[in-house]
């Protein structure tokens, strides 16, 4: 089953073209307001390259909901032994990482654009090491196509969210703009950076 469209229309227009992903341009991907300190790319590490793997947000499958309730939980394709979780809820997605060995961590993806309607891409950025079985990620790239003034709803900004696995937290949001893959990239690539909130149980 398709991932379920519960969001406004001007959400769905944000969302990024599975025809760009197959060229692994970000915009499909990853992926709230971007802190001023995220506007400069850290620089590059000097250690092993990393490279990116994709899944779609529009494979998951929906594992619980209930008849006419805005609510839905989706399992969805993983990497490297790590799966995700898009929870739905009150025009709302967000993410959940399921770790081994760790408990399941809800990043918090709407509250990092102040709360509002939200909607992810269709379209996740592994970013890690190894080639094939080998793969390892270590951070993920999503676009959130959020509203930031609910006065406004019918404007979106595209976000990249920038998601650090082994924190369980958004180390980062890149706002539109030129570059803003790269940015994100390069930030997903850096040195490890704080979080911007701390991941939480999931409901």
């Amino acid at each position: 089953m398709k991932r379920i469209a519960l969001i406004a229309p001007a959400l769905l227009l944000a969302a990024c073209s599975q025809n760009a992903a197959q060229q692994g341009a970000a915009e499909n991907t990853a992926s709230g307001a971007v802190p001023a300190q995220s506007a400069e790319p850290p620089p590059q590490s000097s250690g092993p390259v990393r490279v990116s793997r994709y899944t779609r947000l529009d494979d998951c499958k929906v594992v619980k909901t209930e008849e006419n309730e805005d609510w839905a939980v989706l399992r969805c394709e993983g990497q490297g032994g790590i799966g995700l979780t898009l929870n739905y809820y009150d025009a709302r997605d967000d993410l959940e990482l399921v770790r081994p060995g760790k408990l399941p961590v809800q990043i918090g993806v709407p509250m990092l654009a102040g709360g509002g309607f939200n909607k992810l891409g269709d379209t996740v950025e592994w970013r890690g090491m190894g080639d094939g079985g080998a793969f390892r990620p270590a951070m993920l790239i999503v676009r959130n196509n959020a509203i930031e003034n609910s006065e406004q709803p019918e404007r979106s900004t595209s976000f990249l969210t920038v998601i650090d696995i082994a924190q369980g937290c958004a180390v980062a949001q890149v706002r539109p703009g030129a570059g803003q893959n790269e940015q994100a990239r390069a930030i997903a690539d850096g040195p490890p950076g704080k979080c911007l909130r701390e991941g939480s149980a999931p409901p």
